[in-house]
């Protein structure tokens, strides 16, 4: 019972999702008129748009696939990685 507390929110997102695109946006696109074939597909778009979302905020979250600190301290390391302090040249003095 924790595991379905623990993931409610993507567990309704998917299935809101499959009952939109079930109920809505197949038949809309299916149709044979044009005007609920351009608002299904903006409704498809507006879905997908919708699940990009949650899957971004599901990955960013705390309990998520990435682990925020980590990620700032990757970045830390990449940012020291690519801009190196420039070493000095050291040349000869002539007299």
């Amino acid at each position: 019972m924790d595991k379905l507390k623990k993931y409610k929110t993507q567990i309704f997102n998917i299935i809101t999702i499959f009952l939109i695109l079930e109920f809505a946006i197949y038949p809309g696109l299916t149709t044979a008129n044009t005007f609920a074939n351009i608002l299904a597909g903006i409704g498809l778009l507006l879905l997908v748009a919708w699940g990009g979302l949650a899957l971004y905020h599901y990955v960013r979250s705390s309990d998520g696939l990435v682990d925020v600190d980590e990620l700032k301290e990757a970045q830390k390391i990449l940012d020291e990685q690519s801009n190196p302090k420039p070493k000095r040249k050291y040349t000869k003095k002539t007299k």
